[in-house]
Protein backbone atom coordinates (compact mmCIF):
# COMPACT_ATOMS: atom_id res chain seq x y z
CA UNK A 1 0.00 0.00 0.00
CA UNK A 2 1.33 3.46 -0.54
CA UNK A 3 1.80 6.21 1.98
CA UNK A 4 -0.90 8.55 -0.04
CA UNK A 5 -4.29 9.22 1.15
CA UNK A 6 -6.13 7.13 -2.09
CA UNK A 7 -8.77 4.94 0.00
CA UNK A 8 -12.13 5.89 0.67
CA UNK A 9 -13.79 4.91 4.48
CA UNK A 10 -15.01 1.70 3.30
CA UNK A 11 -11.47 0.64 1.28
CA UNK A 12 -9.77 0.97 4.20
CA UNK A 13 -11.81 -1.07 6.47
CA UNK A 14 -11.48 -3.51 3.96
CA UNK A 15 -7.54 -3.15 4.02
CA UNK A 16 -7.79 -2.99 7.89
CA UNK A 17 -9.84 -6.36 7.24
CA UNK A 18 -7.48 -7.72 4.93
CA UNK A 19 -4.54 -6.86 7.27
CA UNK A 20 -5.95 -8.11 10.71
CA UNK A 21 -6.14 -11.30 8.46
CA UNK A 22 -2.93 -11.81 7.04
CA UNK A 23 -1.22 -10.95 10.60
CA UNK A 24 -3.74 -13.85 12.28
CA UNK A 25 -5.18 -10.55 14.62
CA UNK A 26 -9.10 -10.82 12.73
CA UNK A 27 -11.21 -12.22 16.11
CA UNK A 28 -8.21 -12.24 18.21
CA UNK A 29 -10.08 -10.43 20.69
CA UNK A 30 -11.55 -12.41 23.43
CA UNK A 31 -14.10 -10.00 24.38
CA UNK A 32 -17.42 -10.30 22.83
CA UNK A 33 -18.04 -6.57 22.92
CA UNK A 34 -15.25 -5.85 20.77
CA UNK A 35 -15.20 -6.27 16.86
CA UNK A 36 -13.06 -8.48 14.89
CA UNK A 37 -12.37 -5.80 12.58
CA UNK A 38 -13.00 -1.59 12.51
CA UNK A 39 -16.14 -0.96 10.24
CA UNK A 40 -16.77 2.79 9.07
CA UNK A 41 -18.48 3.69 11.65
CA UNK A 42 -15.32 2.38 14.45
CA UNK A 43 -13.23 4.23 12.42
CA UNK A 44 -14.94 7.38 12.63
CA UNK A 45 -15.09 6.57 16.40
CA UNK A 46 -11.96 6.08 17.02
CA UNK A 47 -11.05 9.57 15.23
CA UNK A 48 -12.93 11.21 17.57
CA UNK A 49 -11.30 9.46 20.37
CA UNK A 50 -7.51 10.82 18.82
CA UNK A 51 -6.66 7.02 17.95
CA UNK A 52 -6.76 8.03 13.86
CA UNK A 53 -5.28 10.64 12.09
CA UNK A 54 -7.92 12.74 10.62
CA UNK A 55 -8.16 11.89 7.07
CA UNK A 56 -7.43 14.28 4.36
CA UNK A 57 -10.04 15.95 2.71
CA UNK A 58 -10.39 15.75 -1.19
CA UNK A 59 -13.60 17.35 -3.35
CA UNK A 60 -15.68 16.71 -0.24
CA UNK A 61 -14.57 13.21 0.85
CA UNK A 62 -12.32 11.54 3.02
CA UNK A 63 -9.27 9.63 2.10
CA UNK A 64 -7.11 7.55 4.09
CA UNK A 65 -3.49 5.95 3.70
CA UNK A 66 -0.90 3.64 4.95
CA UNK A 67 -0.48 5.46 8.04
CA UNK A 68 -4.58 4.72 8.71
CA UNK A 69 -4.08 1.24 7.94
CA UNK A 70 -1.11 0.98 10.50
CA UNK A 71 -3.13 2.65 13.16
CA UNK A 72 -6.03 0.57 12.92
CA UNK A 73 -4.62 -2.86 12.94
CA UNK A 74 -2.17 -1.71 16.11
CA UNK A 75 -5.65 -0.76 17.69
CA UNK A 76 -6.73 -4.22 16.78
CA UNK A 77 -3.52 -5.69 18.06
CA UNK A 78 -3.15 -4.08 21.31
CA UNK A 79 -7.05 -4.79 21.71
CA UNK A 80 -6.19 -8.82 21.55
CA UNK A 81 -4.01 -8.04 24.09
CA UNK A 82 -7.02 -6.90 26.32
CA UNK A 83 -6.41 -3.17 26.22
CA UNK A 84 -8.88 -0.63 27.12
CA UNK A 85 -8.92 1.87 24.36
CA UNK A 86 -7.79 4.24 26.72
CA UNK A 87 -4.45 2.34 27.22
CA UNK A 88 -4.26 1.57 23.92
CA UNK A 89 -4.33 5.44 23.25
CA UNK A 90 -1.57 5.81 25.70
CA UNK A 91 0.67 3.14 24.04
CA UNK A 92 -0.34 4.92 20.14
CA UNK A 93 -0.19 8.04 21.22
CA UNK A 94 2.24 10.08 18.97
CA UNK A 95 3.92 6.95 17.41
CA UNK A 96 5.41 7.35 14.10
CA UNK A 97 4.66 4.83 11.00
CA UNK A 98 7.91 2.97 11.64
CA UNK A 99 7.13 2.75 15.55
CA UNK A 100 3.93 1.28 14.22
CA UNK A 101 5.16 -1.15 12.15
CA UNK A 102 7.49 -2.23 14.42
CA UNK A 103 4.71 -2.76 17.04
CA UNK A 104 3.11 -4.95 14.39
CA UNK A 105 5.86 -6.95 13.44
CA UNK A 106 6.25 -8.30 17.33
CA UNK A 107 2.18 -9.66 16.76
CA UNK A 108 2.57 -13.04 17.33
CA UNK A 109 -0.23 -15.75 18.37
CA UNK A 110 -0.50 -17.62 21.38
CA UNK A 111 -1.04 -21.66 21.02
CA UNK A 112 -4.54 -20.85 22.49
CA UNK A 113 -5.67 -18.77 19.52
CA UNK A 114 -4.95 -15.28 21.42
CA UNK A 115 -2.78 -12.56 20.50
CA UNK A 116 0.95 -11.49 22.09
CA UNK A 117 2.19 -8.27 21.59
CA UNK A 118 5.57 -7.16 23.27
CA UNK A 119 4.91 -3.27 23.82
CA UNK A 120 7.95 -1.40 23.39
CA UNK A 121 9.03 1.53 25.92
CA UNK A 122 11.49 3.63 24.87
CA UNK A 123 13.85 6.34 26.99
CA UNK A 124 15.09 9.34 25.23
CA UNK A 125 18.07 11.53 25.80
CA UNK A 126 18.76 14.83 24.30
CA UNK A 127 22.48 14.99 23.20
CA UNK A 128 22.18 18.52 21.94
CA UNK A 129 19.69 20.58 19.92
CA UNK A 130 18.63 17.98 16.99
CA UNK A 131 19.90 15.20 18.22
CA UNK A 132 18.43 12.02 20.50
CA UNK A 133 19.53 9.21 21.53
CA UNK A 134 16.47 6.19 22.18
CA UNK A 135 17.61 3.00 23.73
CA UNK A 136 14.82 0.67 24.45
CA UNK A 137 13.50 0.77 28.36
CA UNK A 138 15.35 -3.13 29.48
CA UNK A 139 18.11 -2.79 26.85
CA UNK A 140 21.58 -3.88 28.44
CA UNK A 141 24.81 -2.94 26.36
CA UNK A 142 26.31 -6.17 24.33
CA UNK A 143 29.47 -4.94 23.30
CA UNK A 144 32.30 -2.86 25.72
CA UNK A 145 31.44 0.77 25.77
CA UNK A 146 34.38 1.70 23.94
CA UNK A 147 33.02 -0.58 20.90
CA UNK A 148 29.42 1.50 21.78
CA UNK A 149 31.43 4.72 21.55
CA UNK A 150 32.95 3.58 17.64
CA UNK A 151 29.50 3.02 16.45
CA UNK A 152 28.17 6.85 18.31
CA UNK A 153 31.35 8.22 16.34
CA UNK A 154 30.49 6.12 12.75
CA UNK A 155 26.57 7.30 13.77
CA UNK A 156 27.85 10.86 13.20
CA UNK A 157 30.22 10.56 10.52
CA UNK A 158 27.45 8.81 8.68
CA UNK A 159 24.96 11.41 9.54
CA UNK A 160 27.39 14.12 8.26
CA UNK A 161 27.78 12.67 5.37
CA UNK A 162 31.50 13.81 4.57
CA UNK A 163 32.83 10.87 6.54
CA UNK A 164 33.27 13.40 10.29
CA UNK A 165 30.90 15.36 12.15
CA UNK A 166 30.19 19.33 11.40
CA UNK A 167 31.59 21.59 13.85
Amino acid sequence: MTETASLSLEELAREVDRMLREKSLHGAQEDGRVAAAPDPRSVRYYGTLGLVDRPLIVERGARYGRRHVLQLVAIKALQAQGMPLAEVQRNLYGRSNSELESLLNTVTIAPSGTAGVRVLRWREISIEPGVRLMVEEDWSPGASPAALEDRIQAALAALAGDGGPKS
